[in-house]
C-alpha cells in the first residue's frame, strides 16, 4: 500500500503526465468534499478514492511505469547501514 501511494505522488509529480490524466484524483477528492454521504457507508469513501488512484494508474502510458517501477525495484534492493573501520 506504502509502496503504491508512493508510485501515485511521483507519477503525479511527473510532468510527462497528461495534466487530464492527473485531474481524476483531484475530482474524487473534490466529489468527497462536496457530496460526503452520497452512498451511505464507511467503505464508499475508501472505494471512490481506490477507484479513482486505479483509473489513474492504468491511464499512465506503460513506459512511464515501467520506468518508476524499475527504480522502485533499485531502491528495495540497496541496504542502508554504517560502515565502522576497525
Amino acid at each position: 500500500m506504502i509502496k503504491q501511494l508512493s508510485l501515485f505522488i511521483r507519477l503525479m509529480k511527473d510532468d510527462r503526465i497528461h495534466p487530464l490524466i492527473k485531474l481524476l484524483p483531484i475530482l474524487s477528492l473534490i466529489y468527497l468534499i462536496i457530496f460526503p454521504d452520497f452512498f451511505p457507508g464507511p467503505i464508499n469513501d475508501a472505494g471512490i478514492i481506490a477507484l479513482a488512484m486505479g483509473i489513474f494508474i492504468a491511464l499512465v502510458p506503460q513506459e512511464i511505469l515501467d520506468e518508476y517501477k524499475e527504480a522502485q525495484k533499485v531502491q528495495d534492493e540497496i541496504i542502508e547501514g554504517d560502515f565502522e573501520d576497525l
